[in-house]
């Protein structure tokens, strides 16, 4: 089996988080982090080919395809979300960081929809894109 690595696979690492914090699931219940079920279905087959989950079709009253990572695939997840745990604080860090000297210099426009501070002449907001009056 040729490793392939989970970030190089289409929401590869989303589907993993999501396999991690669920368990076993069915095929569908991905749909809530992916729209089309084409994209899904590829994303699942490549994680399935690269050993890091396993699916299986059982009759639950209708056919349902069960969804869960293999031992590699959790191994793989669990090192996922340490990543995403990291980011996480460093980001929170640097939110109050930039929080403590935010006084410090003009704060220009604020986003009414998403409070995203802006410079004086921006006509769009920087987060979000809505128009700022």
């Amino acid at each position: 089996m040729e490793m392939v690595d989970p970030l190089d696979i289409r929401h590869g690492n989303k589907i993993l988080l999501f396999l991690l914090e669920r368990g076993e699931i069915k095929k569908t219940d991905l749909l809530e982090i992916m729209s089309s079920s084409d994209s899904l279905s590829r994303s699942l087959l490549d994680l399935i080919n690269a050993g890091l989950i396993e699916s299986k079709t059982e009759i639950l009253g209708r056919k349902v395809i069960l969804t869960k990572l293999t031992p590699l695939g959790k191994k793989v997840a669990d090192q996922l979300k340490k990543a995403d745990d990291i980011l996480a604080g460093y980001n929170n860090r640097k939110d109050q960081e930039m929080a403590s000297i935010q006084p410090l210099y003009n704060r220009g426009k604020q986003c009414y929809l998403c409070r995203s501070q802006n410079p004086e002449r921006a006509k769009f907001c920087m987060n979000c894109g809505e128009r700022l009056e």
